[in-house]
């Protein structure tokens, strides 16, 4: 330092002498010209430097490009116009090891020096990585499992747990490890989980009282004094998922979880919502929207070229008599009847075969790991029984029959193009046995 900087001197040092050294901020004093000054030993050791390597340069060093020009503009405009104290705002710092460290910036000016106090981010860093598994293709549970860090950042000797079901029902409990009751597994009546699902609000208890003896014992031991519990409605139509938190003795305040329990009810939330959408959209990009069955190209999509190691059944539908209903009925009427026809068809086959309408009244269905000739054989049957039953439309009642193909492979490897083909060819060779359209 030169002698200009004497008068600097004495605040810092004033500002040294309160609470800096004590806090676990990274506080900096600079000058105008963005030379530091004095830096705290928490700020060093939250970007990974000595301190002392760090007195006498430009806080520009340490400075994002992108975030450096804005950053000296404010600090230029604190000084000379704004004076007082500025609010946080985000900025990266330049760690030691190469990385970057996202910190809420706030300043403030003694005389002519200006005070950082930069706290860290860890929220801006838990939602960046929120954001980039959703838009990355990350599993649902892969996400959801980044949120109790909301609370643990701040709470680290507390309990978070997140309950929820993952796009397909499958029950998830994520987070802190804790017996399955205490994440809200089967709630007794009056427990929080039971309050928080009848009431759709937040619950706090600060005490365990209002627990199961056996989970209040559980608490005890783990040096648990209270519990918080957040029922979240789920767009998709699954049960409402649970946020839990419990408090850490004199540790963590219950209060202390009132701000990241909404952070994590909001992202949760986010989540549950970017899922439907998607699969709204994907179930749209890949299936028939009149049948709801899986279409040409989400038929391909479902199943690869090759399946190996499984055996295979591939059967081929084409519906007889299906154009004189249009022609005596109209097409409202044709698609009507296709919309029984595919409902029917899952009735027959079940929930275990893919099902697919290729185009006009051309089907398929495929089953795997079965490949005996009887048994498609008999599918084919179920399958012409479903569909020759009467259907009763506005105008009257038609019957219609249906061609099935059947090509069954139990080779280790499938090649689902010669599949189709042989099923193709064997329901052509069936096409004169179809019974056709009547009133």
């Amino acid at each position: 330092m030169d002698e200009g900087d004497v008068g600097g001197e004495a605040l810092v040092e004033l500002v040294r002498s309160a609470v800096a050294d004590r806090s676990p901020d990274l506080i900096a004093a600079f000058r105008r010209d963005g030379v530091i000054l004095w830096l705290n030993d928490a700020g060093g050791e939250l970007l990974g430097y000595d301190r002392d390597e760090t007195l006498g340069r430009s806080i520009a060093e340490f400075l994002h490009p992108e975030d450096a020009e804005r950053a000296i503009a404010l600090a230029l405009a604190v000084v000379d116009h704004l004076r007082g104290s500025h609010t946080g705002a985000p900025y990266r710092f330049l760690c030691a090891d190469g990385t970057y460290a996202i910190l809420d910036v706030s300043v403030t000016v003694l005389d002519e020096l200006l005070v950082a106090v930069c706290r860290p981010m860890r929220d801006h860093d838990v939602m960046d990585r929120v954001l980039t598994g959703l838009t990355s293709g990350a599993s649902f549970e892969d996400v959801v499992a980044l949120l109790p860090e909301f609370d643990l950042w701040r709470n680290p000797t507390a309990r978070c747990v997140v309950r929820c079901q993952d796009d397909d029902g499958r029950l998830l409990v994520l987070g802190s490890v804790v017996p399955p009751a205490a994440g809200g597994e089967a709630p007794a009546p009056g427990s929080p989980w039971a309050r928080a699902l009848a009431e759709r609000r937040e619950v706090v208890d600060p005490d365990l009282s209002a627990l199961p003896a056996d989970l209040a014992a559980w608490a005890e031991r783990e040096g648990l004094a209270g519990v918080r519990v957040r029922a979240v409605d789920d767009p998709r139509g699954f049960e409402p998922a649970l946020v839990t938190a419990y408090v850490a003795g004199d540790r963590s305040p219950i209060q202390a979880h009132q701000y990241p329990m909404a952070t994590i009810a909001r992202m949760l939330d986010l989540i549950m919502r970017f899922h439907q959408s998607a699969g709204e959209l994907h179930h749209a990009a890949t299936h028939d929207a009149l049948t709801g069955l899986l279409h040409r190209g989400g038929f391909f999509a479902a199943l690869p070229d090759r399946l190996p190691g499984t055996p295979v059944t591939v059967l081929a539908v084409d519906l007889d008599g299906f154009k004189q209903v249009n022609d005596r009925f109209g097409h409202a009427a044709g698609d009507e009847v296709l919309r029984l026809v595919a409902n029917r068809l899952r009735e027959a086959v079940g929930p275990d075969a893919v099902i697919a309408r290729l185009g006009g009244d051309e089907f398929v269905v495929v089953v795997l790991d079965r490949a005996e000739r009887i048994a498609a054989e008999a599918l084919a049957d179920r399958i012409r029984g479903e569909l020759e039953r009467p259907i009763a439309l506005a105008d009257g009642t038609v019957e219609i029959g249906a061609s099935i193909g059947i090509a069954v492979d139990a080779g280790p490897h499938h090649d689902l193009d010669v599949l189709l083909a042989d099923a193709d060819a064997a329901l052509y060779r069936s096409k004169p046995r179809s019974r056709r359209a009547r009133r």
